[in-house]
């Protein structure tokens, strides 16, 4: 079943890492959106004219970093500065990127049988972690920690392509951390909580969720969505700031599910999930009759069920899901392939049905846009300066004019020793860095105190503190 007024033009959707934005790719470019009101959702910005059919688009926090990737360059990353327009870099891959994902310290970019992880304050360098021989990834499955406060990075990615392994890999420290076997079927979503000291994991049979501590791989939370079918998880999202926390689930039904992480016994809902048939009625006689049964076999027959639930109007091929403030008001946010954002109320101390508030229509880009951002090729037989820069409300944090001197210079340079390229440095960020190699592993191990500038721009549309442009133009 299918929705009028659908869009059949929509690749790609995905809220950032606190779900207070969201990003869709389209046929005819992206479109970021800002959820700041119920009632109203308004895009913030457009890619520019000659972007086409991306179906890769991740938003870091609520700055102006976009990753994006498009379908006749499906092994071609972009980096971009979305404000200014600024093309920060492009990374090359030796086959299609799956899935790319971002925090407030690195950039991941996963193939079907090879990792890399990036540092998000040098993107323009060359230097690179990667994880190789991978089981194969089909679908690009990763999670990456989103921690605000913390300098924490986790990478969660399937160990096996066979069972349900949970690899953790520690990009702050360049180590494997931890492997989970969570499920006896194979991966089909994951997600780390805020804190990074939780992952929920779902299998491709979809009707358990688990949770699982990051630091010890011991099993937290258990629950079950449903007995009636198998399905496939959508998405995992988990709500941090409640407390106990929340875990949102997303499938190809039209039943979103909303979890508690607690271990007291679940309040009785007001009102029976629809999709539960005469098996939920089966499930609960078992486990009244699991006192009588021994430890082993008690557990999982009482697994904890849902708190509250949506039930969405349409099923859609793919949802994503996560519970956010709006203002001070908490709200479960739903968005579809079909191009439809859904806002649910939700009662945080009774739980059970949710109310739609609100049903928003998503669109494209527009037909007529800026052109991309070209890179400046110098010429050493023109005399002609450098292309003027648009002042900007704060010049001491702009680092355009910085960026004109050091291309101005080293242009010239290059005119006197006759080289064939100019090398611009990247502008310094850090108070230092010392490359080092780790053995079987391309990549640097950088002992510095680098600023976290991400940190600084404090959730805030604010592109100043963003890497630099290109470290190298072609002459």
């Amino acid at each position: 079943m299918s929705e009028s007024g659908a869009s059949n033009d929509i690749l790609y959707v995905n809220f950032n890492q606190i779900a207070t934005a969201l990003a869709i790719g389209t046929k005819t470019g992206y479109t970021l959106y800002d959820i700041n009101t119920v009632h109203e959702c308004i895009p913030t910005a457009d890619s520019m004219d000659s972007i086409k059919d991306v179906c890769i688009v991740e938003r870091n926090f609520a700055t102006g970093l976009i990753a994006f990737v498009e379908l006749d360059k499906p092994r071609t990353l972009v980096m971009l500065n979305q404000p200014k327009r600024i093309l920060i870099t492009e990374k090359s891959f030796s086959n299609t990127i799956l899935s790319v994902k971002i925090n407030r310290t690195n950039v991941v970019v996963c193939l079907e049988d090879t990792i890399y992880i990036f540092d998000v304050t040098r993107m323009a360098d060359d230097t690179t972690l990667v994880i190789t021989n991978t089981p194969p990834n089909l679908k690009g499955l990763t999670a990456l920690s989103y921690s605000v406060e913390k300098k924490i990075s986790f990478l969660a990615y399937p160990g096996s392509s066979t069972i349900g392994t949970v690899q953790i890999f520690d990009a702050i420290n360049k180590r494997a951390k931890l492997t989970i076997p969570a499920h006896d079927n194979p991966l089909a979503a994951l997600a780390f909580n805020e804190s990074a000291d939780k992952i929920a994991t779902a299998s491709i049979k979809g009707t358990v969720i688990r949770v699982f501590s990051v630091s010890k791989g011991e099993i937290l939370y258990e629950f079950r969505r449903g007995v009636k079918r198998c399905v496939d998880i959508n998405c995992l999202s988990f709500f941090s700031l409640s407390k106990p926390e929340m875990l949102c689930v997303s499938s190809n039904t039209e039943t979103i599910h909303i979890f508690k992480l607690t271990e007291d016994e679940v309040p009785q809902q007001l009102e029976e999930e629809p999709e539960e048939g005469w098996m939920e009625m089966f499930g609960r006689v078992l486990s009244k009759s699991a006192q009588y049964l021994p430890s082993r076999v008690s557990g999982c027959l009482t697994q904890q069920r849902s708190f509250a639930y949506v039930h969405l109007p349409f099923v859609s091929q793919s949802t994503i899901c996560a519970i956010s403030f709006i203002h001070t008001t908490p709200y479960i946010l739903v968005c579809s392939l079909e191009g439809f954002l859904y806002i649910y109320s939700i009662d945080m101390d009774v739980g059970g049905l949710c109310q739609l508030m609100k049903q928003h229509k998503l669109e494209g880009p527009p037909a007529i846009r800026q052109n991309y951002p070209q890179r400046w090729e110098y010429n050493p037989d023109s005399k002609d300066e450098l292309p003027e820069k648009k002042a900007v409300e704060n010049p001491d944090k702009d680092s355009t004019a910085v960026l004109e001197k050091v291309v101005d210079k080293s242009c010239e340079a290059a005119t006197e020793s006759k080289q064939q390229y100019a090398i611009v440095p990247a502008l310094n960020l850090s108070n230092g860095f010392e490359d080092n190699f780790v053995s079987q592993v391309n990549a640097s191990n950088d002992d510095h105190s680098s600023e976290d500038y991400l940190s600084a721009v404090n959730d805030t549309y604010d592109s100043d503190l963003l890497p630099p442009v290109l470290t190298q133009i072609e002459l």
